[in-house]
């Protein structure tokens, strides 16, 4: 099965350019013999000698095993969602209770015969499916490739040979090669929901039918086992209406998963099994199945793979093998724990996994000089008690920070994330202290959505609730349909409290697949727009592969915003370019979004960037300049009367390293967009930052700010001396996972609000929330009516905007009321159009939007854009030409070209109909070049001769990036050939090249005066590198790097690692700095050397630019003499 490869390449622009930097221009030495830094892997988890294996029975029905048959899954959601509830495999096990059969699940979702996504590097330490070493493969494939139709059923048989061929020679059972056996099994039919705005369940099923069919071919040709569970589900699915046996009409439940296993076992064997357990032992059997799955899915999809097993394998590279080693060992005992289940003995309450294996704990690197801008290296990797915490904050005068809760009498609240507040006024937090990444043998993860209240009114929090204490790393939650969507990763779930004890007892994994490469990149800090839909951030060099009603949604290396629609689970993203690690997004009152960057801090109005998404997409400015303040993690508009006016509508987002806190900015409009200017104040006669919280202590680590239902400025600390993943090994032994604060920043002049709440009141009373001047309350009341009857909401809205007619704010007013109809899918076009035209630009925008939004259910969605491109405001123009991108027409075509000609014009506007020309270019090429699209030296015209040279330009450049980019491994010739294409392309355009290092770059680096100096300097750096390694520093950043960045490990022969800084060495001895002390090793103890090259920018940063955009920074950077 092969993996996705990406190369670290192009990796980062913001790119520590360059590694090579200090040393280019340095006498070559001879390059010294370096150990194998996968040396520990490899002795680890080679594969043992595997002497010949019994004979199989041959794949027919009913179907034999041999005794110890070992037992893979591979495919869709079908087989993965076994993982949950373990039906099929335990009713294996009670069926041959002496066969001791071990069966593993390597299914994953959106699985295809022909496209099996992973991440990259994803079998670098080894293969899981080579590891197990099956004897047989049950195969289930047709779901994910039906939705190509018919005219996909001869390409799915195609790719269903090679893909036995490619197993079979891949996986041998044994060293004699003898082959695997295969089964393949047909897709299950999909169950008609009864909801209008989710597909067909009839048209569906008939395409499954061809795919059924086809499998069957295929096993029939090949002489294998076919097993058709396709009629049998199909049956069971319509024996009563509804969702009964599935979430979402095609991924079952736990009831589901019986009937399928249950089909399964019949179509398999024939006959009922001849010894069954009594229910309460088949229980106790499934439960150890689905706890030996849970293992299993640990190693098979083990997290934060970019330091396990890819590019950011930096500090350390001995845990994770015997990790791994340890993980299949806890899986043998629980099969040895399950057959003695099935065989009706004894077992202990838990398995004993005291025989597993040892782990290691590589020593801190808290304290390396490189470190010193992220850590309080003066008084050591402690946490301030959070009285002496606030003497270190400083606020502008008429604010105070106050504690609201610590762990000191609340540990549930260790490592807050995300903050939110419900329909009661009560705080929810999700906590993940098992972040970075659980440990095997450790105690099942237990992160948390925990509530907390303030019962006695002395503005502290009294009582906690554990809401929910099963999730790992719960990177974003929303509240939704009376329930809450939190991730767990890998998955979203749903989860409700039906019985009103404030915990949730019912858990629905509703969307499967997210990436977890780096669990601090996972889609999280979810957003719902005004319209309901769920806006969740996901960072660079992530995988996700998610298995939806619609079809399979895949992304590979695309940092951006899902925007989730939570009634039909519909998926589209768009991309944030120049983006690492998209963490903030918040709404202003118009419904319009600013988008930000954890890892540059960079903040963008998101309309520009989510149209119509294609390869080579162009980057934009900002919405202001960052200041080179980073990274952060949340964002908040400050608008609440209980703060000053001269403070209201400011932006601030919550800074965690280089600035300690909350610097804030005054947005106003710039044409059609938006802009910010840095709030500052004069000190000593100069003008200052004039920050709303900053703080000296490097260890307060700020999260998620929102305004509360009291009107103060909540914030969570995560409070840790280490922050980041790849400067320290994940099992950093000063990892915080017990310190975890809630602050409030109140006004001491102006009286706290009372707090509006949403349960229990009259759906009368909670619109009328929707005109309260705070932004959150409003944001807080559409949640509360979301979850509501949609007759009875829709119904009082329409009520409610007819009582204010005379509103001076009727506009937005009947907004909400637009906005309302959207999140149920029953937009009135009447009342849209009407607001098409509305009085106030903003209500016309937002009105657009939603109309670019919904334009699949209105009828003539396409004639009303191309109306709105032509309206006097260009912020009107703008959303309606990112809705005109979505239609590859010549209708719509003309429809931005009109935008584009309309004046006045700005920079917002420009680039957006960029965007919408470069995503059909063959729509409109050749009208354009004879002439009949727009006059020559138009406004239109301009931007589009833009666009042509920019794709000319990509067109030449694509051919060799796609050679660092490739998910397929690339040789060392290839690259260089590729790197040297490059070198010669001209065309690059110097200011263009010069505002990318500004919105990328700068972060990080300096040249001159402008930028920071986290990476090396640049000023010079065209006189000090040739071309060929300016840009293999750009596209290969690991290739050369500096000594001083480099860092060495040494194994001991008796088993201890120490990494850090090299700082002498003789014949006898080798003195290492960890970061806390020198630490010097006798050379004859050394049993391993390895030095760790690696860029310390993230891989795949630079593939967010634009190919056109590589070129003009990398002709940027070459000027820089």
């Amino acid at each position: 099965m092969a993996s996705a490869r990406f190369s670290g390449g192009v990796a980062a622009v913001c790119v520590a350019v360059l590694m090579t930097v200090a040393t280019a221009g340095a006498a070559d030495a001879p390059a010294k013999p370096e150990a194998d830094p996968f040396k520990t892997a490899h002795r680890l988890l080679a594969l043992p000698p595997r002497p010949a294996r019994p004979a199989l029975p041959p794949s027919r029905l009913p179907l034999e095993f041999i005794e110890g048959e070992r037992i893979a899954l591979v495919g869709n959601s079908t087989a993965e969602r076994m993982n949950l509830f373990g039906h099929f495999e335990a009713l294996l096990h009670q069926r041959f209770p002496a066969k001791k059969l071990v069966v593993r699940n390597f299914a994953r979702p959106a699985d295809e015969v022909g496209n099996r996504q992973r991440a990259n590097d994803y079998t670098k330490l080894d293969d899981p499916i080579a590891a197990f070493g099956a004897d047989t493969y049950f195969l289930f494939f047709g779901f994910n490739e039906s939705f190509a139709g018919p005219a996909g059923v001869e390409k799915f048989k195609e790719e269903y040979r090679k893909l036995l061929t490619e197993l079979a020679a891949r996986y041998p059972r044994d060293d004699t090669k003898a082959k695997p056996r295969f089964v393949i099994v047909a897709p299950i039919a999909v169950e008609a929901t009864g909801d209008p705005l989710m597909p067909d369940a009839e048209a569906h099923n008939k395409n499954i039918s061809l795919y059924r069919d086809a499998a069957r071919d295929v096993a029939t040709e090949n002489g294998l086992a076919f097993v058709d569970i396709f009629d049998a589900t199909r049956q069971a699915f319509a024996a009563e209406p509804g969702r009964q046996l599935t979430i979402n009409g095609c991924h079952v439940n736990e009831a589901g998963d019986r009937v399928v296993g249950e089909a399964l076992d019949r179509a398999l064997f024939g006959t009922p099994a001849s010894q069954r357990l009594g229910a309460e032992a088949f229980a106790k059997l499934r439960a150890a199945v689905n706890d030996k799955s849970w293992v299993h899915l640990q190693d098979y999809r083990m997290v934060n793979g970019w330091y396990v097993y890819g590019g950011r394998r930096t500090w350390d590279t001995e845990t994770f093998p015997h990790e791994f080693l340890k993980l299949r060992n806890m899986a043998a005992v629980r099969d040895r724990y399950v057959w003695e289940i099935a065989a009706g003995r004894p077992v202990p309450p838990v398995p004993d996994d005291s025989g597993t294996g040892e782990l290691i704990e590589p020593e801190t690197r808290f304290g390396d000089p490189r470190q010193q801008y992220s850590e309080q290296q003066d008084r050591g990797p402690t946490i301030l008690p959070p009285e002496d915490f606030l003497q270190t904050c400083t606020v502008p005068p008429g604010f105070a920070v106050k504690l609201f809760a610590d762990e000191r009498q609340f540990p549930e609240i260790a490592n807050p994330v995300q903050l939110a507040f419900d329909s009661k006024g009560r705080l929810w937090i999700s906590t993940m202290p098992s972040y970075p990444q659980w440990r095997p043998g450790d105690p099942r993860p237990a992160d948390k959505l925990v509530i907390l209240e303030d019962t006695d009114g002395d503005e502290k929090a009294d009582k906690r609730t554990i809401f929910y204490d099963k999730l790992h790393c719960p990177t974003g939650f929303q509240f939704f349909d009376g329930g809450v969507l939190v991730t767990d990763q890998p998955r979203l779930v749903w989860l409700k409290d039906t019985d009103g004890d404030d915990k949730a007892d019912v858990v629905v994994h509703v969307l499967d697949g997210w990436a977890t490469e780096d669990t601090h990149h996972t889609a999280g800090a979810f957003e719902m727009s005004h319209g309901g839909m769920l806006h969740a951030l996901e960072g660079v060099a992530m995988s996700t592969t998610l298995e939806t009603p619609w079809g399979p949604f895949r992304k590979f290396a695309d940092p951006g915003c899902y925007v989730i629609d939570p009634r039909t689970w519909k998926i589209r993203h768009f991309k944030t370019p120049g983006y690492g690690n998209p963490w903030c997004y918040v709404f202003n009152e118009w419904g319009q979004g600013i988008a930000g960057d954890g890892t540059t801090a960079a903040q963008h109005w998101d309309t520009p960037l989510s149209g119509a998404q294609y390869p080579g997409r162009k980057g934009m400015a900002p919405v202001f300049p960052t200041d080179g303040l980073r990274p952060v993690v949340g964002s908040e508009y400050l608008r609440s009367r209980h703060f000053p006016d001269d403070v209201q509508d400011q932006f601030i987002y919550a800074c965690v390293i280089n600035m300690n806190g909350m610097p804030r900015w005054q947005i106003s409009d710039d044409g059609g967009g938006y802009k910010g200017v840095r709030v500052r104040h004069e000190v000593d006669g100069k003008q200052q930052p004039f920050d709303l919280l900053k703080s000296t202590d490097k260890h307060f680590r700020p999260v998620d700010p929102q305004i509360g239902p009291d009107g103060a400025l909540w914030f969570g600390d995560w409070a840790n001396p280490l922050i980041g993943h790849m400067q320290y090994s994940q099992r950093d032994p000063n990892r915080d996972k017990k310190h975890g604060r809630i602050y409030r920043l109140v006004s001491t002049t102006k009286p706290l609000l009372s707090p509006e709440t949403q349960a229990g009141k009259p759906t009368a009373a909670v619109l009328d929330q929707l005109k309260s001047p705070e932004w959150r309350t409003r944001y807080r009341a559409r949640a509360d009516l979301q979850a509501r009857p949609k007759a009875e909401v829709l119904a009082a809205a329409g009520e409610w905007v007819a009582r204010h007619a005379s509103d001076p704010a009727i506009d937005r007013l009947t907004m909400e009321q637009l906005w309302l109809q959207q999140s149920f899918h029953a937009v009135d076009e009447r009342l849209l159009t009407k607001m098409l035209a509305a009085k106030t630009p903003d209500a016309r925008a937002a009105a657009t939007r939603l109309l670019a939004d919904e334009r699949d259910r209105i009828p003539g969605a396409e004639r009303l854009l191309i109306a709105q491109a032509r309206d006097s405001h260009p912020r009107v123009r703008i959303e309606a030409v990112r809705g005109l991108s979505f239609y590859p027409t010549s209708e719509t075509i003309a429809g931005v070209v009109a935008a584009a000609n309309v004046a006045p014009s700005d920079r917002f506007l420009e680039y957006t109909c960029d965007a919408a020309f470069g995503a059909h270019i063959p729509v409109w090429k050749a009208a354009y070049q004879a002439g009949t699209l727009t006059p020559k030296g138009s406004p239109a015209s301009k931007i589009i001769e833009g666009v042509l040279g920019v794709d000319k330009k990509a067109a030449e450049i694509r051919q060799y990036l796609s050679v660092f980019l490739s998910k397929d491994p690339t040789t060392a010739e290839q690259r260089d050939k590729a790197m040297h294409s490059i070198t010669r392309i001209q065309g690059g355009n110097l200011d263009s090249g010069r505002e990318v290092f500004r919105r990328v770059c700068s972060t990080c680096h300096k040249i001159g005066t402008e930028g920071a100096n986290l990476g090396p300097e640049l000023t010079n750096v065209g006189t000090r590198l040739d071309p060929y390694k300016l840009v293999e520093s750009i596209v290969d950043p690991n290739a050369s790097i500096d000594e001083k960045y480099v860092s060495t490990t040494v194994i001991t022969d008796d088993g201890r690692s120490i990494t850090g800084l090299l700082v002498s060495e003789t014949p006898e001895d080798v003195v290492i700095f960890n970061g806390k002390e020198k630490k010097t090793i006798k050379v004859a103890e050394i049993e391993e050397r390895v030095k760790l090259k690696q860029s310390s920018m993230p891989e795949g940063l630079a593939a967010t630019l634009s190919p056109t955009e590589l070129l003009d920074v990398i002709e940027f950077l070459k000027s820089r003499k």
